[in-house]
């Protein structure tokens, strides 16, 4: 299955568009049709990638990966400098760094949800570590990603702790259909 490991990320700045969603009421692609043409308007791109975020509103208690889990979704690139003016109607968000679980998802968008339940289910169980809602979660996609290409690659970021950190927290995965 996938390989995950951890690495500690420096602090990130995106800047992009967010909407407030649910797991049900997911609607990342109207998202990504009304941040996509903007991504010229920024300035001082630290890369080519595009982020997908999620800040999930449950710090410090238990996250319930249900279909009403409600959560603010992104979609960003990232700045070299945060202090550069924003285009009218653009958010900063600044991700802060620390240490992440990292794999690799490979294939079409509608099958992520294996990869999540791969790291959520097997590995995180087994690592010693927990997950840290105080950080946002985010996948990086390369210029030319297309989630209906089954050759497709996202990275996966997930903030975590050791498991004995007051950080901690539980989280409740539904099984995959």
């Amino acid at each position: 299955m996938t390989e995950v490991t951890l690495q500690d990320l420096a602090p990130i700045h995106l800047v992009g568009l967010s909407q407030l969603t649910t797991l049900a009421a997911l609607d990342t692609p109207t998202l990504w049709r009304a941040f996509a043409p903007r991504i010229g308007e920024v300035n001082a791109r630290a890369d080519a990638y595009r982020y997908a975020v999620r800040e999930y509103p449950t710090a410090g208690q238990p996250l319930r990966l249900e279909p009403d889990t409600e959560y603010r979704e992104w979609a960003a690139v990232a700045l070299t400098n945060a202090d550069d003016s924003l285009p009218e109607g653009l958010q900063l968000l600044k991700i802060p760094g620390g240490i992440y679980a990292h794999c690799i998802h490979r294939g079409l968008a509608s099958e992520f949800g294996r990869t999540l339940d791969y790291l959520f289910r097997t590995w995180l169980p087994a690592s010693g570590y927990s997950v840290d809602n105080s950080r946002p979660h985010f996948e990086r996609m390369g210029p030319n990603y297309r989630l209906d290409d089954p050759e497709a690659t996202e990275e996966v970021f997930v903030p975590v702790v050791p498991a004995d950190s007051p950080l901690h927290t539980e989280i409740t995965v539904p099984p995959q259909p």
